[in-house]
Parts: C-alpha cells; structure tokens; sequence
C-alpha cells in the first residue's frame, strides 16, 4: 500500500493533465491504520528499500499540486496522520478521527505528535493522543482538524482540490505552534499529572515527542523526536504486552462459525431475565441497551422488581444526564422493559437469563419450569459464576440450546461475558452468543465448565490466599489491598470484594459445603479461616451495598465508594489472627496470592477450560482488572515471572504446605519448563501440529 501510495503520487507529480489529488479509501473507511503485526519485523523492514510511512507521509505534504483527504468511515492511526499531512480534508457525518496507538504501547510514528498539536493546538492534541480516543466529525470541525463536513465527501473534496489549484498550499507540518514554549511547558506538565504511577511508558513518550514541536526549530527536527521515542516504546516490554493484549483480544472473540439464523437476530423479538436483583437488572439493561428486544425483567417478589425496574430506569436516566444517550431513547428503552411475576409471560422468548440466587436447587427448578413455558428455538442460559451448568442442562428439554452466558458485576459496566459451553451446547448455539455478546458491546470469552468456569476458578485460591494474608501473617487491610495497587490492579482484592457484594463469595462458599451450620463438620480445605463467613454471617459486612464490608463507606464521602478504616473489621482480624504472626513484605504477598492464580490457569489449560493462554489474559485483563500493561497473568509468567522461576517458587510453597491443592504445581507447567518454552509457544506449536493434522 505505501509503495503503491508513493508510485500514483509520483505518477500525478508529473503527468501535466493532473492540477490536483484526492485520496479516498472508499465507501466505508479512509484508514484503520497500520497492520500491527507488521511491528515484529519493522527493524528488518527498517533497514530495507520497503518506504516507511514516514516517506509517504513526507511525499504527500511536499506535494506541489494540492492533496485532499476525502474521509469516510475510520480514520485511525497511521490513517489519520496520512490525512493530516494532505493540505485539506473533508469529513463524512459518520466519520471518527484519531490516534489510539498509546493503546497498543506505542505513539503516532509518522509525524501524527508534530502535525497534530499544529493543527489543533497542544490541549486537543493531548486529550486525542493521550487517551487514544477517537472524535467525531463534528468534534474535528470544531477542533478545525477537518475543514468540511459532507455527506457527499468525494464530491466536495474534488471542489477543494480544485480550488487549492489557484491558492498557495498549505502544509500543517509548517505551521507555527498555537502556543508559546512556556505555555506548552504548562500544558504538558499539566498532563503528567494523570498518569498512572505504572505503566505509563507510552504517554511519557508521547508527551516528549509533542514538546518536541516547541523546542525544535522545525518539523524535521521533531520527527527525528518522535521517532525516538516510537522506537523506544515499540520495543519495550510494555509495549510489547500491550500488542499481545490487541492480538488477544481478537483472537478470544474469533467466532466458531457464523452465527445461523435465528429470531435473536431480528429486530422486537421478546427476551427474558428471571432474578431482579443487581445482576439481573444489569443483564436486563445491557439487552435494553441494544435497542433491538422486549425484555422482561421477572421476579417472584414484587418489591424485589419493583427495585429492579427502579435501578434501570435511574440508570438510564443517569446517562440521560450526562449526555450518554438523549431523551428520546430513554423513553423507548424504558418502553421496551416489562416487568412480570409470571413465567407464563414468557411464552414467545427467544432467549432467557437465568440470574437468581447461587443455589443449584433453585436453578434446577427455574429451568425445569422454563423449559415448558418458552419456545423449543429458545436459547436459555444461567449466568451462574460457579455452579455446574450440566447439572442445570439435564432438566432442559433442548440442552443443545442451553450455556452459561455469566457477567461480571455490574454487569451494565463490566465489558467481560464468559460463554460457557456444557457436554451438550452444540456449535450453533456458541456461535449465536458470541455474535450476541459482541453486538452488546461485551468482550464474549468461550470457556469450558468447571467449578468456577475460568476467572473464577482462577479467583478461589487468589480469595483464599488474600484472607490467610491478614490472618496467618501481620498484614492489615489497606497494605494488603496497598501492595495490589503498586501491582497495577484496578482495585486491591478487599476492594473488589467489596464492589461485588461479600455475600457471592459467602453464597458460593456455602454451596460448596464450606461454611459452618449448627455442629456440622465442614467439608473445607485445609487451610481456611472463618473470618469471610463471620463478617457476613453474624455481622452483616456485605459490603459498599451495606456501607460496610472490609472497610466502612459513607455515603457524603465518594458517593459510597471510599473504603474508610472499620475498628470492628480490625477487632475481627485479630480474633481470627495466628499467634506470633509476623509481617509478609509486597513482593511476598504478590508471589503467594498470584503465583496459585497463574498455577490454576495452567490447570485449566491441561483441562481444556480455556482454549489457550491469551482467553486466560482476556478473562482476567477484562474481569478482574489486571493491568493491561503487563499483558495478562499466564503473559506476565511467561515475560516477567518466567515459568522456571514459577515452578520453583509453587514447589516451595507447595513443600510448606503440603495439604493445600492450589500450591501443587500443574503439569503443563512442569511440561513448559522441561522444554525451556513459555506457555505460549508451547500453544502457538500444538496449534500448528494440529493445524497440520488437520491437514493430513
């Protein structure tokens, strides 16, 4: 494409019938940008005779007969500083301009930190390349990164072409700066100031390539800047992980097949959720959301859908406020959703939500009842966090047609959906939730079933290990959730447990059989403590819904979501502490709480749970809030833990407490170290004998 790019412009520079150019990617879109993959191999490509973009960017501005972008659709990346280095462009209605490159570790490499600041001035620049955010064609009017806006792009950027013929052209890379050198200092500092203390490489980079528009003499000057810092985040070890996170991501969402045809499909068809409380009215919301159902929000109790309906609707109203959606659309969302105690209502659903208590009794009895009330084509899914969905199949007339579908909670915000796939859910059935999922706007990650599924089962020895942290050694709370933070987590583990509700991990806990009743013996794991079970149980901490949970919360201040000290919590983990415990230092904390997590992924992966290392990384990246930047826990044992240093440290740990299953390490580890290979090229190679299997 740049070679084809730089042989017509050079083509138009000297055919004397062509005054001027437009560059157009067509119908649908200008530009996504580059192909990343092409980054593995950009040093070798660097030191070839292939054009980089740079030089065809640099062709394009020095243009002696005027260039115009006629942008329709993405323009995105390498796409937009293509359009930034033409002298006009003309923008589509529909069209959305930007840099997102800080999203896969590295900054805009061909001039897009130089011509952009010129055009829009350093603050807009900022907020575009700082966040990677795209606009859209109004905003880039307003912003004047665009000169026009019309619908009938080709058209109007052949009239510009035209008149650029008769003025003198003007090129943004020769633009003076809108700013004086103190100013941009201000600005720029001022940007700093919201960085994460990790994982911020990108935008540092990104922030010394635009100063370099103020403290360089010309465009040139700048570059060179720039290409400095691409350079140096492209091959950094964030910014590598940041690239598998973009692969990942794909590669986790790669439908089975295309989706079949289905009344899902179609626009007004009724769908159902039974169980009105947080969960389920989240699920309600998001398929509202769609604009495409009816939905009916069920509930035996009629406060409980009462609340429910009310929580929706404040929502909706919420964004309204904000400016998210108008109005109008919150009056038909809020038209499309019924409320029912009836299952009889429920006659012509295409798709039903299971989202009641964690209890498989009750699941059972649900779909027992559903299975004789909806249509044979209806798909029917319980998004239970843990139980067994085969269990739950075996009372449905049509199992073939029955998964688990489990959101993250709240699930209207969590971009995480596990799509987990039971003996008998036919392909079919995966493909038509995958598509679903993704015209939701969630993140669907196809898993096996298990205890726990993926994430979850993942999760049980981080709970476990998080709880013994504050009662087998002298760590408090806030360090333990501290020493999290520092990791690059989104929340500390106590945090989380406070969001989500205590009483799920207590629900769970229960149905497993783990939890004390009356002057029974709990079938439990060696080393448990009832700290969990006592602050929900007798006290009541169930969390922010509570105000009180780990930590207190107030509602004057942050809203509720503040964890502030608890005297009672700290008077509670002193009667469940160990006698002469001691101190356990962050990177301690860090290798007995994550190294059983990365152990447990690696026993899903033996078992099939989940299809390969990177879904692993999406799961947790997307559900669990593990930092981007490195990559995914089963990425950062690979390329920052290493598996030999994994290994030995389980095998320690297993050695000193020989009873506890979490800490025996798996054999597909024992396996990847064996052959001295990570975990993923221990995959990339299975896939590729399989693929050849295939073949034979």
């Amino acid at each position: 494409m740049r070679c084809f790019l730089l042989e017509q412009l050079m083509t138009a520079q000297t055919n004397p019938s062509v005054t001027s150019i437009v560059l157009t990617g067509g119908n649908f879109n200008f530009s996504a940008g580059a192909d990343l993959s092409e980054f593995s191999s950009f040093a070798e490509a660097n030191q070839s005779n292939i054009p980089s973009l740079i030089d065809v960017v640099s062709a394009i501005e020095a243009s002696e007969k005027p260039v115009v972008a006629a942008i329709t659709g993405h323009c995105l990346g390498g796409g937009l500083e293509v359009a930034l280095s033409c002298h006009y462009r003309v923008a589509h209605s529909k069209s959305k301009l930007g840099l997102p490159e800080v999203q896969v570790g590295v900054i805009p490499g061909a001039g897009g930190t130089q011509r952009l600041p010129r055009l829009v001035g350093l603050p807009a620049a900022c907020h575009m390349i700082l966040t990677g955010k795209p606009v859209n064609a109004e905003k880039a009017l307003q912003l004047t990164l665009v000169d026009i806006v019309s619908d009938q792009v080709l058209e109007t950027a052949k009239e510009w072409a035209q008149q650029g013929e008769t003025t003198p052209i003007r090129r943004v890379g020769q633009l003076p700066p809108k700013e004086s050198p103190p100013e941009a200092h201000v600005t720029l500092h001022a940007a700093t100031l919201g960085f994460p203390p990790q994982g911020s490489e990108g935008l540092h980079a990104a922030i010394e390539a635009m100063r370099a528009v103020y403290t360089t003499p010309d465009l040139s000057s700048g570059m060179k800047v720039e290409a400095e810092q691409f350079i140096q985040t492209l091959l950094s070890e964030q910014g590598q992980a940041l690239r598998h996170v973009f692969f990942a991501l794909r590669s986790a969402q790669k439908p089975w097949q295309s989706p079949p045809p289905h009344l899902l499909l179609k626009d007004k068809v009724p769908v159902a959720v039974i169980g009105a409380g947080t969960m389920g009215s989240g699920i309600a919301l998001v398929l509202l959301q769609t604009g495409q159902y009816q939905v009916y929000l069920v509930d035996v109790h009629e406060k409980a859908l009462e609340k429910g309906a009310q929580l929706i609707q404040q929502i909706l109203k919420t964004q309204t406020a904000r400016g998210k959606i108008t109005a109008s659309r919150e009056q038909s969302l809020i038209a499309n959703l019924h409320t029912t105690q009836s299952y009889d209502d429920l006659r012509d659903c295409q798709l039903v939500v299971e989202a009641a208590i964690e209890n498989m009794t009750i699941k059972r009895k649900i779909f027992q009842q559903l299975s004789s009330v909806v249509p044979k084509t209806a798909i029917l899914l319980s998004n239970t966090s843990t139980l067994d969905i085969d269990q739950m199949a075996a009372v449905v007339v049509f199992p073939q047609r029955f998964a688990g579908w489990h959101f993250f909670s709240p699930a209207h915000v969590m971009q995480l959906v596990e799509i987990v796939v039971g003996k008998q859910t036919s392909k079919e059935t995966v493909a038509l939730l995958q598509d679903l999922t993704k015209r939701m706007g969630k993140i669907g990650v196809v898993v096996g079933n298990c205890d726990g599924f993926c994430g979850n089962r993942m999760l049980k020895p981080y709970s476990a290990e998080t709880v013994l942290l504050i009662t087998e050694s002298k760590n408090n709370i806030a360090h333990v959730d501290k020493a999290f933070l520092k990791f690059g987590m989104a929340l500390g583990p106590f945090q989380m447990s406070d969001l989500a509700g205590n009483d799920v991990g207590y629900n769970i806990r229960k149905e497993r059989g783990w939890v004390r009743t009356g002057n029974t013996t709990p079938n439990r794991p060696d080393r448990y403590t009832e700290l969990a079970d006592d602050m929900v149980a007798e006290h009541g901490r169930l969390g922010q819904k509570t105000l009180k949970g780990w930590y207190n919360y107030d509602l004057a201040i942050g809203k509720g979501r503040k964890g502030l000290y608890s005297p009672e919590m700290e008077m509670l983990v002193q009667k469940y502490r160990a006698r002469g415990a001691t101190a356990t230092t962050e990177a301690e904390m860090i290798e007995q709480v994550l190294y059983p997590l990365v152990n447990e992924g690696f026993k899903c992966l033996e078992e099939g749970i989940a299809r390969s290392p990177s879904d692993i990384d999406i799961v947790y990246l997307f559900g669990y809030g593990f930092p981007a930047w490195r990559g995914g826990p089963m990425y950062w044992a690979d390329h920052e833990v290493t598996l030999s240093v994994l290994l030995s440290k389980l095998q320690s740990l297993h050695r000193k407490y020989p009873r506890t299953e979490h800490f025996v390490p798996s054999k597909l580890l024992e396996r990847c170290v064996r052959l001295q290979i990570t975990v993923e090229e221990y995959y990339k190679r299975e896939m590729h004998l399989r693929s050849g299997q295939a073949k034979l």
